[in-house]
């Protein structure tokens, strides 16, 4: 990765973005991406990234944008220092966690009835006939019988030559006839 000063100290990677770059961003697949605003007042608003593995990533979701928002270094050295920063911070949580019991090492528990609790960590016994009996009659009332179909009237005509036969059919027929004569003659006086 070619790494160019930046004025204050520190480096950023080198962009080949028209547009300045912003500050620097650990992308998800793990590089440092540069971040980037575009030119223009549509877009003003939201930033880009310029990674060495996935190339331009303009994912323009709110929760996205305000995570580079949020987590954009101006150099490197200012990304790898808040990095550790929050590494050690997770590791001392992680340390406390494990070094705080779930339950206290001195607590005494006077109130809990042994006899009580031996009867109900006994196994279960299952008695295979119980498993393997089936009812010897089937209640009647149980299954009700399906009230009658009602039947089905049809709404249209059937599709008949004497159920077509109309008037407006054979004024459509009569018109299209002296329309192809009337065509026919206009063709032939041209």
């Amino acid at each position: 990765m070619n790494l160019v000063p930046v004025e204050g100290g520190g480096h950023v990677p080198m962009s080949t973005s028209k547009n300045p770059v912003l500050g620097v961003y650990r992308h998800h697949c793990g590089e440092i991406a540069t971040v980037h605003q575009p030119k223009g007042q549509k877009k003003a608003h939201l930033r880009y990234l310029l990674c060495p593995k996935c190339k331009c990533d303009q994912a323009s979701g709110d929760e996205y944008q305000q995570l580079i928002r949020e987590n954009t270094y101006r150099t490197i050295e200012e990304l790898e220092a808040a990095e550790a920063v929050k590494l050690t911070v997770n590791q001392n949580e992680q340390n406390q966690l494990a070094e705080t019991p779930d339950t206290p090492a001195d607590a005494v528990y006077k109130d809990v009835d042994r006899p009580e609790s031996a009867l109900l960590n006994q196994p279960l016994q299952v008695v295979e006939s119980e498993l393997t009996e089936q009812p010897s009659e089937t209640p009647t009332d149980v299954v009700k019988p399906l009230p009658e179909q009602p039947t089905v009237k049809p709404i249209a005509q059937p599709n008949t030559p004497a159920a077509n036969d109309s008037d407006k059919t054979k004024k459509v027929a009569v018109c299209a006839v002296l329309g192809a004569i009337v065509g026919g003659l206009f063709a032939i006086a041209r």
